[in-house]
Protein backbone atom coordinates (compact mmCIF):
# COMPACT_ATOMS: atom_id res chain seq x y z
CA UNK A 1 0.00 0.00 0.00
CA UNK A 2 0.92 3.69 -0.31
CA UNK A 3 2.95 4.98 2.61
CA UNK A 4 -0.14 6.67 4.12
CA UNK A 5 -2.22 3.52 3.73
CA UNK A 6 -4.80 5.46 1.69
CA UNK A 7 -4.50 3.61 -1.62
CA UNK A 8 -2.71 0.73 -3.28
CA UNK A 9 -0.02 2.24 -5.50
CA UNK A 10 -0.02 -0.89 -7.70
CA UNK A 11 -3.80 -0.87 -8.35
CA UNK A 12 -5.32 1.60 -10.88
CA UNK A 13 -8.83 1.28 -9.39
CA UNK A 14 -7.53 2.00 -5.90
CA UNK A 15 -5.69 5.08 -7.19
CA UNK A 16 -8.85 6.25 -8.97
CA UNK A 17 -10.97 5.78 -5.84
CA UNK A 18 -8.51 7.89 -3.85
CA UNK A 19 -8.55 10.58 -6.55
CA UNK A 20 -12.34 10.75 -6.41
CA UNK A 21 -12.17 11.89 -2.80
CA UNK A 22 -11.09 15.26 -4.20
CA UNK A 23 -14.20 15.73 -6.36
CA UNK A 24 -16.21 18.67 -5.06
CA UNK A 25 -13.31 19.83 -2.88
CA UNK A 26 -10.13 21.89 -3.16
CA UNK A 27 -6.65 21.00 -1.99
CA UNK A 28 -6.96 23.57 0.79
CA UNK A 29 -9.73 21.43 2.27
CA UNK A 30 -7.73 18.21 2.32
CA UNK A 31 -4.06 19.13 2.77
CA UNK A 32 -2.55 18.89 6.25
CA UNK A 33 -2.01 22.19 8.03
CA UNK A 34 1.74 22.32 7.37
CA UNK A 35 1.19 21.93 3.62
CA UNK A 36 -1.58 24.57 3.67
CA UNK A 37 0.77 27.00 5.36
CA UNK A 38 3.47 26.38 2.77
CA UNK A 39 1.11 27.12 -0.11
CA UNK A 40 -1.06 29.74 1.62
CA UNK A 41 -0.25 32.43 -0.93
CA UNK A 42 -0.90 30.14 -3.88
CA UNK A 43 2.76 30.56 -4.88
CA UNK A 44 4.07 27.23 -3.65
CA UNK A 45 6.73 25.15 -5.32
CA UNK A 46 5.24 24.14 -8.65
CA UNK A 47 1.82 24.31 -10.27
CA UNK A 48 -1.38 22.59 -9.22
CA UNK A 49 -0.34 19.36 -10.92
CA UNK A 50 2.80 19.27 -8.79
CA UNK A 51 0.75 19.89 -5.65
CA UNK A 52 -1.60 17.03 -6.47
CA UNK A 53 1.30 14.66 -7.11
CA UNK A 54 3.44 15.60 -4.14
CA UNK A 55 1.03 16.72 -1.44
CA UNK A 56 -2.06 14.64 -2.19
CA UNK A 57 -0.71 11.40 -3.66
CA UNK A 58 2.73 11.61 -2.08
CA UNK A 59 4.61 10.77 -5.29
CA UNK A 60 7.56 12.52 -6.92
CA UNK A 61 7.76 11.12 -10.46
CA UNK A 62 9.81 13.93 -12.01
CA UNK A 63 10.35 14.15 -15.75
CA UNK A 64 10.39 10.47 -16.67
CA UNK A 65 9.32 8.53 -19.75
CA UNK A 66 7.35 6.01 -17.64
CA UNK A 67 3.89 6.66 -16.13
CA UNK A 68 3.74 8.61 -12.86
CA UNK A 69 2.41 5.56 -10.98
CA UNK A 70 4.95 3.13 -12.43
CA UNK A 71 3.68 0.00 -10.67
CA UNK A 72 0.10 0.58 -11.85
CA UNK A 73 0.95 1.96 -15.30
CA UNK A 74 -1.11 5.10 -14.62
CA UNK A 75 -0.16 8.59 -15.83
CA UNK A 76 -1.63 11.45 -13.75
CA UNK A 77 -2.89 14.56 -15.57
CA UNK A 78 -4.38 17.57 -13.80
CA UNK A 79 -6.15 19.93 -16.19
CA UNK A 80 -8.49 22.94 -15.96
CA UNK A 81 -12.13 23.37 -16.92
CA UNK A 82 -13.95 26.60 -17.61
CA UNK A 83 -17.64 27.22 -17.11
CA UNK A 84 -19.59 27.91 -20.32
CA UNK A 85 -23.23 28.54 -19.56
CA UNK A 86 -24.47 25.58 -17.57
CA UNK A 87 -21.74 23.21 -18.73
CA UNK A 88 -17.97 22.80 -18.49
CA UNK A 89 -15.50 22.88 -21.36
CA UNK A 90 -11.75 22.30 -21.52
CA UNK A 91 -9.88 25.51 -20.78
CA UNK A 92 -6.92 24.34 -22.83
CA UNK A 93 -5.40 21.37 -24.62
CA UNK A 94 -4.00 18.57 -22.48
CA UNK A 95 -0.20 18.44 -22.76
CA UNK A 96 1.03 14.85 -22.43
CA UNK A 97 4.82 14.90 -22.91
CA UNK A 98 7.61 16.74 -24.69
CA UNK A 99 8.59 15.56 -28.16
CA UNK A 100 12.28 14.69 -28.16
CA UNK A 101 13.12 15.17 -31.83
CA UNK A 102 16.45 13.34 -31.63
CA UNK A 103 14.91 10.26 -30.00
CA UNK A 104 11.34 9.85 -31.22
CA UNK A 105 12.30 9.23 -34.84
CA UNK A 106 13.94 5.96 -33.74
CA UNK A 107 10.69 4.60 -32.29
CA UNK A 108 7.81 2.63 -33.77
CA UNK A 109 4.26 3.09 -32.47
CA UNK A 110 3.93 -0.20 -30.59
CA UNK A 111 7.13 0.42 -28.63
CA UNK A 112 6.86 4.21 -28.40
CA UNK A 113 7.45 6.14 -25.20
CA UNK A 114 4.14 7.90 -25.92
CA UNK A 115 2.15 4.68 -25.76
CA UNK A 116 4.07 3.37 -22.75
CA UNK A 117 3.42 6.56 -20.80
CA UNK A 118 -0.14 7.47 -21.84
CA UNK A 119 -2.08 4.24 -22.34
CA UNK A 120 -3.92 4.68 -19.03
CA UNK A 121 -4.52 8.22 -17.80
CA UNK A 122 -5.90 9.43 -14.49
CA UNK A 123 -7.63 12.66 -15.49
CA UNK A 124 -8.34 15.17 -12.75
CA UNK A 125 -10.34 18.16 -13.97
CA UNK A 126 -10.60 21.24 -11.78
CA UNK A 127 -12.64 24.42 -12.28
CA UNK A 128 -10.37 27.35 -13.08
CA UNK A 129 -11.60 30.66 -11.66
CA UNK A 130 -9.90 34.02 -12.05
CA UNK A 131 -8.20 35.33 -8.92
CA UNK A 132 -8.18 32.00 -7.10
CA UNK A 133 -5.03 30.47 -5.62
CA UNK A 134 -4.26 26.98 -7.00
CA UNK A 135 -5.09 25.25 -3.72
CA UNK A 136 -8.61 26.77 -3.90
CA UNK A 137 -9.58 25.36 -7.30
CA UNK A 138 -12.39 22.83 -6.88
CA UNK A 139 -12.08 19.46 -8.59
CA UNK A 140 -15.02 18.39 -10.72
CA UNK A 141 -13.97 15.11 -12.36
CA UNK A 142 -11.51 12.35 -11.45
CA UNK A 143 -11.44 9.26 -13.63
CA UNK A 144 -9.27 6.67 -15.30
CA UNK A 145 -9.20 7.04 -19.06
CA UNK A 146 -7.94 4.64 -21.72
CA UNK A 147 -8.49 5.48 -25.37
CA UNK A 148 -11.30 3.59 -27.13
CA UNK A 149 -9.99 1.39 -29.93
CA UNK A 150 -11.29 3.55 -32.80
CA UNK A 151 -9.84 6.67 -31.18
CA UNK A 152 -6.50 5.00 -30.59
CA UNK A 153 -6.23 4.17 -34.28
CA UNK A 154 -6.70 7.85 -35.13
CA UNK A 155 -4.20 8.88 -32.44
CA UNK A 156 -1.76 6.36 -33.91
CA UNK A 157 -2.22 7.99 -37.34
CA UNK A 158 -1.65 11.41 -35.75
CA UNK A 159 1.50 10.18 -33.99
CA UNK A 160 2.87 8.73 -37.20
CA UNK A 161 2.10 11.95 -39.08
CA UNK A 162 4.06 13.95 -36.50
CA UNK A 163 6.97 11.51 -36.33
CA UNK A 164 6.97 11.21 -40.12
CA UNK A 165 7.62 14.93 -40.48
CA UNK A 166 10.48 14.67 -38.00
CA UNK A 167 11.98 11.78 -39.97
CA UNK A 168 11.70 13.92 -43.12
CA UNK A 169 13.69 16.71 -41.46
CA UNK A 170 10.62 18.93 -41.24
CA UNK A 171 10.11 19.35 -37.50
CA UNK A 172 10.17 23.11 -38.08
CA UNK A 173 7.05 22.70 -40.26
CA UNK A 174 4.94 20.86 -37.67
CA UNK A 175 1.47 22.32 -37.14
CA UNK A 176 -1.43 21.40 -34.88
CA UNK A 177 -3.58 21.39 -37.99
CA UNK A 178 -1.70 18.37 -39.38
CA UNK A 179 -3.68 16.03 -37.15
CA UNK A 180 -7.11 15.32 -35.68
CA UNK A 181 -6.93 14.29 -32.00
CA UNK A 182 -3.24 14.28 -31.06
CA UNK A 183 -1.35 17.49 -31.78
CA UNK A 184 2.22 18.73 -31.67
CA UNK A 185 1.70 21.95 -29.71
CA UNK A 186 4.39 24.58 -29.21
CA UNK A 187 5.98 24.48 -25.77
CA UNK A 188 8.19 27.52 -25.21
CA UNK A 189 7.86 30.93 -23.60
CA UNK A 190 8.78 32.68 -26.85
CA UNK A 191 9.31 31.83 -30.49
CA UNK A 192 13.01 32.52 -30.03
CA UNK A 193 13.50 29.24 -28.14
CA UNK A 194 14.58 26.53 -30.60
CA UNK A 195 15.77 22.93 -30.51
CA UNK A 196 17.95 20.93 -32.90
CA UNK A 197 16.32 18.27 -35.03
CA UNK A 198 17.70 15.25 -36.89
CA UNK A 199 18.06 15.21 -40.66
CA UNK A 200 17.96 19.01 -40.97
CA UNK A 201 20.25 21.85 -39.94
CA UNK A 202 17.33 24.21 -39.31
CA UNK A 203 16.28 24.32 -35.65
CA UNK A 204 12.64 23.86 -34.67
CA UNK A 205 10.35 25.17 -31.95
CA UNK A 206 10.05 22.89 -28.91
CA UNK A 207 6.79 20.94 -29.12
CA UNK A 208 4.85 18.48 -27.02
CA UNK A 209 2.32 15.77 -27.73
CA UNK A 210 -1.09 17.04 -26.63
CA UNK A 211 -4.76 16.17 -26.91
CA UNK A 212 -6.74 18.91 -28.63
CA UNK A 213 -9.26 20.81 -26.52
CA UNK A 214 -12.03 19.59 -28.85
CA UNK A 215 -11.13 16.00 -27.94
CA UNK A 216 -10.96 16.91 -24.26
CA UNK A 217 -14.44 18.43 -24.48
CA UNK A 218 -15.65 15.08 -25.69
CA UNK A 219 -13.99 13.34 -22.76
CA UNK A 220 -15.63 15.82 -20.39
CA UNK A 221 -19.05 15.12 -21.87
CA UNK A 222 -18.41 11.38 -21.55
CA UNK A 223 -19.72 10.88 -25.07
CA UNK A 224 -16.89 8.67 -26.29
CA UNK A 225 -18.92 5.59 -25.42
CA UNK A 226 -21.43 6.48 -28.15
CA UNK A 227 -21.82 3.78 -30.76
CA UNK A 228 -19.74 4.34 -33.85
CA UNK A 229 -19.64 2.30 -37.00
CA UNK A 230 -16.34 3.89 -38.06
CA UNK A 231 -14.35 0.89 -36.86
CA UNK A 232 -10.65 0.48 -36.27
CA UNK A 233 -10.64 -2.17 -39.03
CA UNK A 234 -11.99 0.33 -41.58
CA UNK A 235 -9.40 2.92 -40.61
CA UNK A 236 -6.60 0.35 -40.80
CA UNK A 237 -7.87 -0.60 -44.27
CA UNK A 238 -6.69 2.79 -45.44
CA UNK A 239 -9.88 4.87 -45.45
CA UNK A 240 -9.79 8.09 -43.49
CA UNK A 241 -12.81 9.48 -41.70
CA UNK A 242 -13.04 12.25 -44.29
CA UNK A 243 -13.07 9.75 -47.16
CA UNK A 244 -15.84 7.76 -45.48
CA UNK A 245 -17.88 10.92 -44.99
CA UNK A 246 -17.57 11.99 -48.62
CA UNK A 247 -18.56 8.49 -49.79
CA UNK A 248 -21.64 8.51 -47.58
CA UNK A 249 -22.97 11.70 -49.17
CA UNK A 250 -22.34 10.68 -52.78
CA UNK A 251 -25.71 8.91 -53.35
CA UNK A 252 -27.54 12.09 -52.32
CA UNK A 253 -25.65 14.51 -54.58
CA UNK A 254 -28.05 15.98 -57.15
CA UNK A 255 -31.13 15.49 -54.95
CA UNK A 256 -33.15 18.39 -53.61
CA UNK A 257 -33.41 18.83 -49.86
CA UNK A 258 -37.01 17.59 -49.94
CA UNK A 259 -36.01 14.46 -51.87
CA UNK A 260 -33.26 13.75 -49.35
CA UNK A 261 -35.72 14.24 -46.48
CA UNK A 262 -38.06 11.63 -47.95
CA UNK A 263 -35.13 9.27 -48.55
CA UNK A 264 -33.84 9.43 -44.96
CA UNK A 265 -37.20 9.78 -43.22
CA UNK A 266 -37.12 13.39 -42.05
CA UNK A 267 -40.59 14.92 -41.68
CA UNK A 268 -39.65 18.29 -40.16
CA UNK A 269 -40.69 21.52 -41.88
CA UNK A 270 -37.96 22.88 -44.19
CA UNK A 271 -38.29 26.25 -42.44
CA UNK A 272 -37.34 24.73 -39.07
CA UNK A 273 -34.10 26.14 -37.71
CA UNK A 274 -32.41 22.74 -37.40
CA UNK A 275 -33.81 21.23 -40.62
CA UNK A 276 -30.50 20.96 -42.51
CA UNK A 277 -28.64 19.79 -39.42
CA UNK A 278 -31.16 16.95 -39.05
CA UNK A 279 -30.77 16.04 -42.72
CA UNK A 280 -26.99 15.89 -42.39
CA UNK A 281 -27.12 13.76 -39.26
CA UNK A 282 -29.53 11.32 -40.91
CA UNK A 283 -27.29 10.97 -43.96
CA UNK A 284 -24.30 10.31 -41.70
CA UNK A 285 -26.05 7.86 -39.41
CA UNK A 286 -25.05 4.63 -41.23
CA UNK A 287 -21.36 5.60 -40.84
CA UNK A 288 -21.23 7.13 -37.39
CA UNK A 289 -23.99 5.14 -35.70
CA UNK A 290 -25.54 8.31 -34.25
CA UNK A 291 -29.07 8.77 -33.07
CA UNK A 292 -31.23 11.15 -35.13
CA UNK A 293 -30.93 14.84 -34.32
CA UNK A 294 -27.78 14.45 -32.18
CA UNK A 295 -24.42 16.09 -32.61
CA UNK A 296 -22.00 14.02 -34.68
CA UNK A 297 -19.65 12.48 -32.14
CA UNK A 298 -16.62 11.90 -34.35
CA UNK A 299 -16.76 15.49 -35.60
CA UNK A 300 -16.70 16.87 -32.08
CA UNK A 301 -13.74 14.72 -31.05
CA UNK A 302 -11.78 15.78 -34.13
CA UNK A 303 -12.53 19.47 -33.60
CA UNK A 304 -14.49 19.72 -36.85
CA UNK A 305 -17.21 22.36 -37.21
CA UNK A 306 -20.09 21.16 -39.39
CA UNK A 307 -22.14 23.71 -41.33
CA UNK A 308 -24.71 23.74 -44.12
CA UNK A 309 -23.89 26.17 -46.91
CA UNK A 310 -26.55 27.31 -49.39
CA UNK A 311 -25.09 29.06 -52.43
CA UNK A 312 -27.05 31.56 -54.49
CA UNK A 313 -26.89 31.26 -58.33
CA UNK A 314 -23.83 33.53 -58.43
CA UNK A 315 -21.95 31.31 -55.96
CA UNK A 316 -22.26 33.61 -52.93
CA UNK A 317 -23.41 31.94 -49.68
CA UNK A 318 -26.95 32.88 -48.71
CA UNK A 319 -25.95 33.15 -45.05
CA UNK A 320 -22.82 34.06 -43.11
CA UNK A 321 -21.41 31.47 -40.70
CA UNK A 322 -21.76 32.41 -37.05
CA UNK A 323 -19.95 31.31 -33.90
CA UNK A 324 -21.41 31.17 -30.40
CA UNK A 325 -22.35 34.48 -28.82
CA UNK A 326 -19.62 35.96 -26.64
CA UNK A 327 -19.77 37.45 -23.17
CA UNK A 328 -18.40 41.01 -23.21
CA UNK A 329 -16.80 40.68 -19.78
CA UNK A 330 -15.11 37.40 -20.68
CA UNK A 331 -13.99 38.53 -24.15
CA UNK A 332 -12.01 41.54 -22.93
CA UNK A 333 -10.02 39.30 -20.56
CA UNK A 334 -8.84 37.01 -23.37
CA UNK A 335 -5.52 37.10 -25.20
CA UNK A 336 -5.54 36.38 -28.93
CA UNK A 337 -3.33 33.27 -28.82
CA UNK A 338 -5.65 31.53 -26.34
CA UNK A 339 -8.91 33.22 -27.37
CA UNK A 340 -12.15 31.41 -28.14
CA UNK A 341 -12.24 33.01 -31.60
CA UNK A 342 -8.78 31.75 -32.57
CA UNK A 343 -9.72 28.27 -31.39
CA UNK A 344 -12.84 28.41 -33.58
CA UNK A 345 -10.94 29.69 -36.62
CA UNK A 346 -8.29 26.98 -36.21
CA UNK A 347 -10.88 24.20 -36.36
CA UNK A 348 -11.46 22.23 -39.53
CA UNK A 349 -14.81 22.92 -41.18
CA UNK A 350 -17.09 20.45 -42.94
CA UNK A 351 -19.53 22.09 -45.34
CA UNK A 352 -22.58 20.39 -46.81
CA UNK A 353 -23.09 22.58 -49.88
CA UNK A 354 -26.46 23.11 -51.56
CA UNK A 355 -26.95 25.12 -54.76
CA UNK A 356 -30.07 27.30 -54.87
CA UNK A 357 -31.93 27.72 -58.16
CA UNK A 358 -33.87 30.84 -59.17
CA UNK A 359 -36.82 29.63 -57.07
CA UNK A 360 -34.64 29.08 -53.99
CA UNK A 361 -34.91 25.28 -54.25
CA UNK A 362 -31.77 23.71 -52.65
CA UNK A 363 -30.00 20.83 -54.40
CA UNK A 364 -27.11 19.00 -52.72
CA UNK A 365 -24.01 19.85 -54.76
CA UNK A 366 -21.10 18.44 -52.76
CA UNK A 367 -19.44 18.10 -49.38
CA UNK A 368 -16.22 19.89 -48.62
CA UNK A 369 -13.67 19.98 -45.81
CA UNK A 370 -11.90 23.29 -45.37
CA UNK A 371 -9.36 24.90 -43.05
CA UNK A 372 -8.81 28.62 -42.90
CA UNK A 373 -5.34 29.60 -44.16
CA UNK A 374 -3.04 30.41 -41.25
CA UNK A 375 -2.30 33.85 -42.71
CA UNK A 376 -6.01 34.69 -42.48
CA UNK A 377 -6.35 33.31 -38.94
CA UNK A 378 -3.49 35.38 -37.52
CA UNK A 379 -3.96 38.29 -39.94
CA UNK A 380 -7.53 39.59 -40.49
CA UNK A 381 -8.92 37.18 -37.87
CA UNK A 382 -6.65 38.59 -35.20
CA UNK A 383 -7.33 42.17 -36.34
CA UNK A 384 -11.08 41.61 -35.95
CA UNK A 385 -10.64 40.16 -32.47
CA UNK A 386 -8.30 42.87 -31.21
CA UNK A 387 -10.39 45.67 -32.74
CA UNK A 388 -13.50 44.23 -31.07
CA UNK A 389 -11.82 44.02 -27.67
CA UNK A 390 -10.50 47.59 -27.99
CA UNK A 391 -13.91 49.00 -28.92
CA UNK A 392 -15.63 47.21 -26.02
CA UNK A 393 -13.04 48.61 -23.60
CA UNK A 394 -13.68 52.08 -25.08
CA UNK A 395 -17.42 51.67 -24.34
CA UNK A 396 -18.22 51.41 -28.05
CA UNK A 397 -19.79 47.95 -28.05
CA UNK A 398 -22.45 49.13 -30.53
CA UNK A 399 -19.78 49.88 -33.15
CA UNK A 400 -17.93 46.60 -33.54
CA UNK A 401 -16.25 45.58 -36.85
CA UNK A 402 -18.55 45.20 -39.87
CA UNK A 403 -18.07 42.91 -42.86
CA UNK A 404 -16.89 45.88 -44.96
CA UNK A 405 -14.05 46.53 -42.49
CA UNK A 406 -12.44 43.09 -42.39
CA UNK A 407 -11.71 40.51 -45.07
CA UNK A 408 -12.48 37.45 -42.94
CA UNK A 409 -14.99 38.14 -40.20
CA UNK A 410 -17.23 40.69 -38.51
CA UNK A 411 -19.44 41.12 -35.46
CA UNK A 412 -23.20 41.42 -35.38
CA UNK A 413 -26.16 40.65 -33.06
CA UNK A 414 -26.75 37.03 -32.13
CA UNK A 415 -29.55 36.98 -29.60
CA UNK A 416 -33.18 35.92 -29.37
CA UNK A 417 -34.35 39.49 -29.94
CA UNK A 418 -33.43 43.11 -29.19
CA UNK A 419 -34.07 42.54 -25.48
CA UNK A 420 -31.40 39.83 -25.26
CA UNK A 421 -28.54 41.86 -23.78
CA UNK A 422 -25.34 41.33 -21.80
CA UNK A 423 -23.37 43.52 -19.42
CA UNK A 424 -20.29 45.34 -20.77
CA UNK A 425 -17.20 46.38 -18.73
CA UNK A 426 -18.55 49.96 -18.71
CA UNK A 427 -21.64 48.83 -16.81
CA UNK A 428 -24.09 49.12 -19.73
CA UNK A 429 -26.32 46.40 -21.17
CA UNK A 430 -25.76 45.86 -24.89
CA UNK A 431 -27.31 43.46 -27.39
CA UNK A 432 -25.76 39.98 -27.36
CA UNK A 433 -23.37 39.54 -30.28
CA UNK A 434 -21.02 37.04 -31.90
CA UNK A 435 -18.29 36.78 -34.52
CA UNK A 436 -19.38 35.80 -38.06
CA UNK A 437 -17.41 34.68 -41.11
CA UNK A 438 -18.02 36.96 -44.10
CA UNK A 439 -20.19 35.56 -46.89
CA UNK A 440 -17.99 36.82 -49.72
CA UNK A 441 -14.86 35.46 -48.07
CA UNK A 442 -16.40 32.01 -47.68
CA UNK A 443 -17.69 32.05 -51.24
CA UNK A 444 -14.19 32.80 -52.54
CA UNK A 445 -12.60 30.16 -50.30
CA UNK A 446 -15.01 27.39 -51.30
CA UNK A 447 -15.04 28.20 -55.03
CA UNK A 448 -14.07 25.17 -57.07
CA UNK A 449 -15.24 22.63 -54.53
CA UNK A 450 -11.80 21.21 -53.66
CA UNK A 451 -10.96 20.25 -50.09
CA UNK A 452 -8.44 22.54 -48.45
Amino acid sequence: MHKHGDYDITNPESIEAYARRLVGRSLREVLPSDARTMYQSGRGKGNLGDLVEQEYFGIHPGNISAPDFIEAGVELKTTPLKRVGKSFRAKERLVLQMIKYNDVHKEDWEHSTFLAKNSLLLLMFYLWESGFAPIDYVFKIARLWSFPEADLEIIRDDWETIVGKIRDGRAHELSERDTRYLAACTKAATGAVLRSQPFCEQDAQPRAFSLKSSYMNFVIDESMRAQSAVTAEELRAGKTLEQLIHERFMPFVGMTADQIAREVGVTANRNAKNYYSVLTNRMLKPILGIAPDREVAEFEKAGITMRTMRLKPGGTPKEAVSFKAFDYMDLVSQEWTTSDLREELMRRFFFVVYNLDRNDVPTLARTQFWSMPQRDVDGPGRDCFERTVALIKEDKAEYLPRSTENKVCHVRPHGRDASDKLLTPSGRWVTRKSFWLNQRYLGDQLAGGEDS
